[in-house]
């Protein structure tokens, strides 16, 4: 499932499809060692797989050039491109010349996508001046130009590429743009005007392009640690991957009013990138981990997610939730036709501290669960139990308020709810008692329609997706392997088709 070498944490991922089998290749970090920019852990990792789910890990495909102080520290971001049999791996150059502030993009060779030759004459992309940024404008003694992904002209006249860099100007929000190059050998390139140029963030990166329904879209990571606030359509993301769709390969690429690709508010993922796989696209991205394994850790790389697919509802990009995970299926304790176990005391749990007197009014009927509630909340606790999971229902709010299901769920009472908001407008992630820890995005949620909520909780990794679209995915910690059930909180809502499967995973980074 998700995916990091052992020992090792994951960051940037980009993939090469060869034949049926998808090549991934990453930079990584040691869990456990100080970080050496020159050492085994600065090469890029290698893993491949048949299924975008199960990666068997390779010895490191890339690494730094010791005979070259401006390719000797570990190489950033780029991507590989498999044509008429033969691979081109374009990657971030970065030197101890001057402690890597000087980027440039390089470029490898390969037959067989497990080990790649330098081109001798590397760098093969330095930003033009005429259109972007060089040494020390607008940053003094640094040069942004990193993260490369490129695709196919869609004319048959060449290839297109795609990186971050900057243009000039006075305020660093006005300098980060997506370059466009082209090329007609994968080899030589040509500057052409900025794709995106969005005059507004401290930073865009690891830029990703692709065709979708008939529309181009980009996509990048920012965030407001980079520099600036305010910069999400949707004010409870502070970290995440925005998106911008063209009409044609070359830009310009505008955003809709709505920018979120996938964000969060603490925890967020890193560096989305995609692959076509079997003729559908497919968005994988790091999964963030905490040191020690700890909500209370400080910030850490982390796991390769699993995959989801790409859908756009006209303009709009959305992800969305793939079966490929329920390959790991291994039990199904809940389904419409095998009815969750309600724990005996569950009229007597306490909600919240210790007054016994429920909330909320539950009424089993045929067609599922009904609860009702006009001043409190309350949980339906379950018997059912597992650390890794998917868990879903189909939920209308008839009155009120809000709804959802609740996992993590300790004898003590403190757990997770994930619920659909009437009155606030949003799908949320908040752990009781107190709901101090809430992870929230922006969904329109009508009265009276049913809406298919689902959580895939593997280990620490949770993901709540809408109608199959995912809303939320972030690490959390507290409460794995706890009980589940359902929540109301000053509604009148109904449950219907209920299921919670079991999910295999282990851990394969330790």
């Amino acid at each position: 499932m998700n995916y990091s070498p052992k020992g090792m944490y994951v960051w940037d991922a980009w993939y090469m499809s060869v034949d049926d089998k998808v090549h991934m290749y990453h930079l990584q970090q040691s869990r456990t060692e100080p970080d050496d920019p020159k050492g085994a852990q600065a090469w890029i990792g290698h893993a491949v797989t048949s299924n975008l789910i199960d990666w068997e890990e390779y010895e490191p495909a890339f690494g730094p050039d010791p005979n070259n102080d401006h390719d000797d520290i570990r190489p950033y971001t780029g991507c590989a491109v498999w044509y008429e049999g033969r691979g081109y791996f374009f990657y971030t150059m970065r030197g101890s010349n001057d402690n890597g502030r000087t980027q440039a993009i390089g470029l490898a060779f390969s037959d067989d996508g497990f080990h790649w030759e330098r081109y001798s004459n590397n760098p093969v992309i330095i930003p033009d001046q005429e259109w972007y940024a060089s040494v020390g404008n607008p940053i003094p003694e640094l040069l942004d130009c990193r993260d490369l992904v490129v695709v196919a002209d869609p004319d048959g006249k060449g290839w297109y590429g795609y990186y971050a860099t900057r243009i000039p100007g006075t305020e660093l929000p006005e300098t980060s743009v997506i370059a466009c190059v082209s090329s007609v050998d994968l080899i030589h390139w040509e500057h052409l005007p900025p794709a995106f140029a969005p005059n507004k963030y401290a930073v865009i990166e690891v830029p990703d392009v692709f065709k979708l329904n008939g529309k181009w879209y980009m996509t990048c990571l920012t965030g407001e640690h980079y520099g600036n606030r305010g910069i999400f359509s949707d004010p409870n993301i502070r970290e995440g991957t925005i998106y911008a769709v063209a009409d044609n390969p070359q830009g310009p690429f505008v955003e809709l009013n709505d920018n979120v690709l996938i964000g969060a508010h603490t925890a967020a993922l890193l560096s989305c990138r995609t692959v076509l796989f079997k003729e559908e696209r497919y968005i994988m991205y790091t999964d963030r981990e905490r040191c020690n394994r700890s909500d209370s850790g400080g910030s850490a790389y982390g796991t390769i997610s699993t995959p989801k697919l790409l859908d756009t509802d006209g303009d709009r990009l959305f992800v969305k939730y793939s079966p490929l995970i329920e390959l790991h299926v291994i039990d199904e304790l809940i389904t419409p036709d095998k009815p969750p176990v309600i724990e005996q005391d569950t009229e007597l749990r306490v909600w919240p501290y210790h007054w016994r007197m429920s909330s909320v009014k539950w009424v089993r009927s045929a067609d599922g669960i009904t609860g009702s509630s006009r001043t409190g909340w309350g949980v339906l606790s379950f018997d059912e139990s597992a650390e890794s999971f998917i868990y879903e229902a189909d939920i209308t709010i008839e009155e009120g308020g809000s709804a959802g299901l609740a996992i993590r769920f300790d004898d003590h009472n403190y757990g997770a709810i994930v619920a659909l908001d009437a009155t606030e407008q949003s799908v949320f992630y908040g752990e009781t008692m107190e709901f101090n820890f809430v992870e929230k995005r922006l969904s329109k949620i009508c009265i009276a329609r049913p809406f298919h909520l689902s959580i895939i909780n593997r280990l620490e990794h949770v993901e709540v997706y809408l109608d199959d679209e995912l809303k939320l995915a972030f690490s959390r910690y507290r409460g794995i392997g706890g009980h589940i059930g359902l929540f109301v909180d000053r509604a009148q809502a109904r449950f219907e088709n209920i299921r919670f499967r079991v999910l295999n995973v282990s851990r394969t980074d330790i």
